[in-house]
């Protein structure tokens, strides 16, 4: 290659930039042609509000010409519902995961889509009251006598006595 010759940002293939364009940064390829006027949008998008209200605007137009968009869309491509439904109830699992305090459950079964979490003395293992989510619910009740009173959680075992009395 020539002296003038520079590596491609994104592909990383030597090219030799235009003669009325000594400064060109970026091969002449289609897709790294693309990918630099993607990157120079994103940029300016968050860097020019005029820039990003001319582009709100230009899509609401759009939408208003093309009102069934959307659901002609979802139509057409049922793969696309089913991912997206199973990475909202994902997302839906996180928030309620967050959205728990510590050693504390509270759900309203009602609207709850098909959730289920696993409860009961088999879940010795578990730490901190961690959960597994699972499509199955299981409800189980606890005999009197399997609950073994003054026995702290593994995250805080009891004191002995002679140490409490201090």
């Amino acid at each position: 290659m020539s002296v003038d010759a520079r590596p491609c940002p994104y592909c990383g293939k030597q090219f030799l930039p235009s003669p009325v364009r000594p400064g060109q940064r970026v091969c002449s390829s289609g897709s790294c042609q693309r990918r630099r006027q993607t990157d120079y949008h994103r940029r300016k998008y968050r860097s020019d509000p005029d820039y990003r209200q001319v582009c709100r605007d230009s899509d609401k137009k759009w939408r208003s010409r093309n009102p069934a968009y959307q659901s002609q869309y979802r139509d057409s491509h049922p793969d696309y519902v089913d991912s997206n439904r199973r990475a909202q109830r994902h997302r839906d699992r996180k928030r309620r995961m967050r959205d728990l305090v510590k050693n504390n459950l509270a759900i309203d079964v009602k609207a709850s889509s098909a959730d289920v979490w696993l409860a009961g003395p088999e879940l010795q293992g578990l730490v901190k009251n961690n959960l597994a989510i699972s499509e199955v619910m299981i409800f189980q009740t606890v005999a009197a006598s399997r609950i073994q009173l003054g026995r702290s959680c593994k995250e805080h075992p009891p004191v002995p006595a002679r140490e409490a009395k201090l």
